[in-house]
């Protein structure tokens, strides 16, 4: 669970993004108004339903990790909705809060707690290399030119070298408090099943975030320069989702997701057609939270009555 520090800092900063977004939105007159307009809501809609698709599939991978870690075949439907009921949790308190709920829920299945701590940062890692992979695939080289221009920044590959350091050396400490040793680790890559299970979970994760993206492209709709840069579009909606996600105590990635779109955008698209479609969708990304959050409750009631 998030301490209060690592919660006011996410707080902080998704109070700096939030008011650059407005600002920004605020500059070219744009009435949020039309966000709720009827020409708007097939397509709300419309996204809200993919948005729910990618969530389901990201449970099922969850799912497999589970029945990795647990060594026997977990159900997909109760882990779905436990999987969206603790989905709500990273709101409140803040993005990564939800994995506390898991935590309970692997330990029922007879997962041991430390089993469940490698399940949730191998989970965050596939997503890591899947929103990489899919990234570069799709837009190579835009993000090449854009990385290039970055490290010839003189204080970029310090800064770059810094951050690499102080995650391995954060990473070093964490396991020793935990109490695991490098081997350890190398044993959870020598089980049966692994390379499989990691495997199948990083193709979920693409296929999730590929829908999630192009769902993006979609609500720029006609725009000819989102349809000619589609590729980048959608690359830069899942590295923006990543963004938002990695940082921690900041409700849901808001405000951070969509600053993060707009910088990597507003060289090839209007900054207000940007903003437009990245509030739309952040709309149709809560509503599938709320909306997935009410069908795992559903499907915990039925369970229970079935018992």
């Amino acid at each position: 669970m998030l301490n209060k520090k690592a919660r006011a800092v996410g707080l902080a900063i998704m109070a700096v993004a939030v008011a650059f977004l407005v600002h920004r939105f605020l500059s070219f007159g744009v009435d949020f108004a039309e966000l709720f307009t009827a020409g708007a809501l097939p397509g709300l809609l419309f996204v809200t339903a993919c948005t729910m698709a990618t969530f389901f599939i990201a449970s099922v991978g969850w799912t497999i990790l589970l029945s990795f870690f647990a060594g026997k075949r977990v159900p997909v439907i109760p882990t779905y909705g436990l999987y969206m009921r603790a989905n709500i949790a990273k709101y409140l308190p803040g993005n990564v809060g939800h994995y506390a709920m898991r935590q309970i829920y692997g330990a029922s299945l007879g997962i041991k707690q430390r089993d469940m701590l490698v399940s949730s940062v191998l989970e965050i890692a596939c997503m890591a290399f899947a929103a990489f992979i899919l990234s570069l695939l799709l837009g190579r080289d835009t993000l090449l030119h854009y990385l290039g221009g970055a490290l010839r920044t003189a204080w970029v590959p310090p800064v770059l070298v810094a951050a690499v350091c102080a995650c391995v050396a954060g990473a070093i400490i964490f396991m020793r408090k935990k109490g695991f040793s490098l081997s350890d680790v190398t044993s959870y890559f020598k089980r049966k099943g692994f390379p499989l299970s990691v495997a199948a979970v990083i193709g979920l994760t693409m296929c999730s975030l590929f829908i999630y993206g192009g769902t993006l492209l979609f609500l720029f709709g006609p725009v000819p320069e989102a349809r000619a840069n589609a590729l980048l579009v959608i690359s830069a909606s899942i590295v923006s989702w990543f963004v938002g996600f990695v940082t921690p105590g900041v409700p849901g990635g808001i405000g951070v997701r969509e600053a993060a779109l707009l910088l990597m955008l507003s060289p090839v698209l209007p900054d207000d057609i940007v903003l437009h479609a990245a509030l739309l969708q952040r709309l149709a990304f809560v509503f599938s939270d709320v909306l997935s959050w009410v069908a795992g409750k559903a499907i915990e009631k039925r369970d229970r009555i079935t018992d």
